[in-house]
């Protein structure tokens, strides 16, 4: 039983030390062909040449032990969601770090057939998160200041 314990901690612990990244986007204006994720640049504030507002997006990261990393790999994670629809371009609207957003328990009760009965109660929690906003654009290529 100990060494069963010890197997799946062993597996559990990747997941929990690299958590992951999820994002989302809306299309606003007009949606161009998928780019590569290296094009896309991430501005502090909005450039002063000419865009287009391709549309928003949204991403969070529970990965990273620090504020600095999680808030990286939301960022990475909204420059994809970017190159998606088009946008070479995004626009940092907002960046939010979240404490344990989820927290979990269960309990747990079985009746076997032969008579047994066996009970659990378990718990779960995650990292911290950062979600971040945008405002994807599309501008011509030529004229770039970015972070």
């Amino acid at each position: 039983m100990m060494k069963r314990i010890k197997y799946l901690s062993v597996l559990a612990l990747p997941v929990l030390l690299f958590g992951c990244a999820s994002g989302s986007h809306v299309v606003t204006g007009q949606q161009r062909p998928e780019i590569e994720v290296d094009q896309v640049s991430a501005f502090v504030e909005a450039p002063a040449f000419d865009y287009e507002i391709i549309g928003s997006v949204r991403a969070s990261s529970d990965n990273g032990f620090s504020e600095a990393s999680r808030k990286e790999k939301a960022t990475l994670e909204m420059r994809e969601q970017a190159a998606k629809i088009g946008a070479n371009g995004v626009i940092l609207d907002g960046v939010t770090q979240l404490s344990f957003r989820r927290l979990g328990t269960g309990v747990g009760l079985a009746v076997g057939s032969g008579g047994g009965v066996g009970t659990s109660i378990g718990s779960s929690f995650s990292f911290p998160t950062a979600e971040v906003t945008g405002t994807a654009i599309y501008y011509e290529s030529g004229v770039v200041k970015t972070l």
